[in-house]
């Protein structure tokens, strides 16, 4: 499988590309500028040179072309990223890891979209795709750390049965993980909004908290 990342440049975005990629999954990072993805690439080829990662640059446009895309670019363009490669799209899981967030003072706090959630409004702007949500509550830190030990679940919510299911799969892939399914996109309001909540803990803290859900075998 070939996963692309819109928006790959970003902390999120590269972290969970690298992840993948040190998972053997082959990880497309995109870019509105190519040039910048690749600068990114060499950066973590660099980085971690004693590991063969199987990280390709491109624009978010190539990126889009990858077996299952995920979603990372900043909240305030994640609708229009997505309906600008609609076409690009269709039919193809789409993993929406985006969370409306700003500051609040000291503090950051949670937005409501019109639409209740980032991936709902995702999912309405380009309706032949199968939207997923996941990877809200990972810290972009730890995540892009290969040499840190992830022990997380998160959480995958769709409409889509089918698509929440191969997102689980995917998350599978890497040690640590687990994808814990909660519901269709409704659920979205909800695992966004608890973002802003963690990101407070690790303020509060000093930590990168994640999210372990218990009482599932």
């Amino acid at each position: 499988m070939r996963v692309g990342v819109l928006g790959g440049t970003g902390p999120a975005g590269s972290a969970v590309a690298v992840r993948l990629a040190s998972a053997g999954v082959e990880a497309v990072i995109g870019s509105r500028s190519a040039d910048k993805a690749r600068d990114v690439v060499e950066e973590l080829r660099h980085r971690w040179g004693g590991r063969s990662l199987p990280l390709v640059a491109g624009d978010n446009s190539s990126a889009a072309e990858a077996d299952l895309v995920v979603l990372a670019t900043p909240w305030e363009g994640a609708v229009t990223t997505a309906r600008d490669l609609a076409a690009e799209l269709s039919g193809k899981v789409l993993v929406s890891m985006v969370n409306a967030m700003a500051r609040w003072g000291d503090r950051f706090v949670p937005l409501l979209p019109p639409t209740g959630s980032v991936a709902v409004a995702v999912a309405r702007a380009v309706p032949g795709s199968r939207v997923v949500g996941a990877f809200h509550h990972l810290p972009a830190g730890p995540l892009g750390d290969l040499d840190h030990e992830l022990r997380a679940d998160v959480m995958v919510f769709s409409d889509d049965r089918a698509a929440g299911d191969e997102v689980i799969a995917l998350i599978g892939k890497v040690p640590g993980l687990r994808g814990i399914s909660v519901g269709g996109l409704g659920s979205g309001l909800a695992v966004e909004a608890l973002t802003a909540a963690l990101v407070e803990v690790n303020r509060r803290y000093k930590t990168h908290a994640s999210l372990l859900v218990t009482g599932i075998e």
